[in-house]
């Protein structure tokens, strides 16, 4: 076993020598991170906990592989199916590299070991990199189980270079996106690399979001079986289409197109790596050590506020005591400073407006068609369910990474703590969910006019107030007095689903009310203020 174990690392002891890498510190801190990694649950599907082990997560990916099988089944093309098949892994692994493993690369937890010893910037970054590899490759390779088989079945042993192709596009794509990283911290402080870096995580995952919710809506009526692969210029600037080139020419049926594609999958792989490591990782010490080390902002204390401030007079309006204007100031003082909260909340903006496109289908070729058959249609109500979506951080407040802190609630001398509930969760509702209702206003009144604007008010009025009244039928916690993994557990979903449904339940009876004479509606939005005062009592009188 060791002679075999030697014939493969021998190779890759080459390689790392010539990317500048210390192939016995590199061995070590690799050694010592994948076994580390077996002591603790996976981060991705904590719901259940340290029985949750990697091969269950590797059968949905590859469950999720043999839905994407379903899909390029009718697709005749080989080449645009490898084409399509590789983009999606792309995709899909640059994905779980965002949401899994950027804190697995700039993990600070080992600092106070490791930036003491004599460990270069490049063999650090080869660890975190083939630390990060081990799994992606396991998620690739299940991902690509069920199109393996299928190349096995009908194309015969093309499956074998598939593989090996497999292997490279999770390794372009780890190399790709660290390398952004990487150039990123050239431009900006160590200390804000972190900060940028989750701006362009929530971006990035609003761009993947529309596209799966999107495309698939534009798409379902094409006829994709008389689809083919076409040789145009801009293919080969396609990665995907690169490795569809390399899996075609290793399969000995390629043209002089798949050899000049194989060509430029290797020189990317080849000198993506040496750019990487030995050009770019030059400040990745300073990355570890400036962000973990960063020093914390001075900020005044929670009380001092100008009399004169707009703030203050819009706390004076909304909220009934000291003590939920404290629980107002202490919810923003969140969600100014937590990343993770940052990531859970700022998208949700644009994906109610990715689900509003993804409902309503506009036609861009005939617009204003279909803005005059949209304003005789009841569709606006579309705007009142996708603005559900804004109350989500409603739902997020009372987690956190640091709970500890959460004892002062138990010895805080009052009765009367349940009022920094009610502050947190109206600081939620008057930063996130009003927005973007008065932005869904703009398109409303300008396609359906002033008349429906009771009807929407009362909706969104109404989803406001469910949102708070679930907040006490939930028991809801404390604002950031619990763990932030406690989130995903099974408990939280099903909370959502039933939020989700009570939400298409109430929008029924709005439409309902729409149904009948405008007064009613009127009406009722006169007695709102009451009703928003009755549910935020029930919060407060826990």
């Amino acid at each position: 076993m060791s002679a075999v174990k030697q014939l493969f690392v021998s190779p890759l002891n080459l390689v790392l020598k010539a990317l500048g890498v210390d192939v016995m510190h590199f061995w070590a801190l690799l050694n010592a991170k994948l076994k580390i990694d077996f002591r603790r649950p996976p981060n991705s599907f904590q719901s259940g906990g340290k029985k949750q082990t990697l091969i269950k997560q590797l059968f949905i990916y590859a469950f999720l592989g043999l839905m994407i099988v379903f899909s390029l089944f009718r697709v005749n093309d080989l080449m645009l199916q490898l084409s399509v098949f590789f983009g999606f892994l792309i995709v899909f692994e640059g994905t779980i590299l965002l949401t899994e493993f950027t804190s697995v690369l700039f993990d600070e937890n080992d600092n106070q070991i490791l930036l003491p010893r004599p460990v270069s910037s490049r063999t650090l970054l080869a660890v975190r990199l083939v630390h990060v590899l081990v799994y992606m490759s396991n998620i690739a390779f299940a991902l690509s189980l069920p199109f393996t088989f299928y190349l096995v079945i009908f194309q015969g042993w093309i499956a074998l270079p598939f593989v090996v192709g497999v292997l490279l596009c999770a390794w372009f794509t780890l190399i790709l996106a660290v390398g952004f990283y990487m150039s990123l911290s050239k431009l900006v402080s160590a200390q804000r690399f972190k900060d940028v870096l989750n701006y362009f995580q929530i971006a990035l995952a609003v761009v993947i979001m529309a596209s799966y919710q999107l495309v698939p809506h534009y798409m379902e009526d094409a006829n994709v079986g008389s689809f083919m692969f076409k040789e145009v210029w801009w293919a080969y600037l396609l990665p995907s289409v690169w490795f569809a080139g390399f899996t075609q020419l290793m399969s000995g049926a390629g043209s002089q197109m798949h050899l000049i594609l194989t060509l430029i999958t290797l020189v990317a792989v080849i000198a993506g790596s040496f750019l990487l490591i030995r050009a770019l990782s030059s400040g990745f010490t300073a990355i570890l050590s400036e962000s973990g080390n960063a020093a914390p902002k001075t900020v005044k204390p929670l009380e001092v506020r100008s009399e004169k401030s707009w703030r203050n007079k819009v706390l004076s309006l909304l909220c009934v005591s000291e003590l939920e204007k404290t629980g107002w100031r202490f919810a923003m003082r969140h969600v100014k400073s937590d990343r993770k909260l940052k990531q859970q909340v700022y998208p949700m903006f644009a994906y109610s407006l990715i689900m509003v496109v993804a409902f309503l289908r506009p036609d861009f070729n005939d617009l204003s068609g279909f803005v005059n058959e949209l304003a005789s249609s009841s569709k606006y109500l579309m705007f009142v369910v996708t603005g559900f979506f804004g109350t989500i951080g409603i739902s997020v407040i009372p987690y956190t990474d640091t709970p500890k802190a959460a004892w002062i609630y138990d010895m805080t001398a009052t009765s009367k703590k349940y009022h920094i509930q009610s502050g947190a969760v109206k600081a939620m509702l008057f930063t996130f969910y009003l927005p973007l209702q008065l932005f869904y206003l703009i398109p409303i009144i300008w396609i359906w006019g002033i008349d429906v604007l009771p009807v929407v008010i009362l909706g969104s009025a109404l989803t406001a107030i469910l949102s708070v009244l679930l907040v006490r039928m939930q028991n809801n916690p404390l604002p950031f007095s619990q763990a932030r993994e406690m989130v995903n557990k099974g408990e939280q979903t099903l909370r959502m689903f039933l939020g989700m449904f009570l939400i298409g339940v109430l929008i029924g009876l709005v439409y309902l009310i729409s149904l009948a004479h405008i007064g009613i509606s009127i009406a009722l939005c006169v007695l709102l203020p009451f009703i928003f005062s009755l549910s935020y009592r029930s919060i407060r009188k826990r």
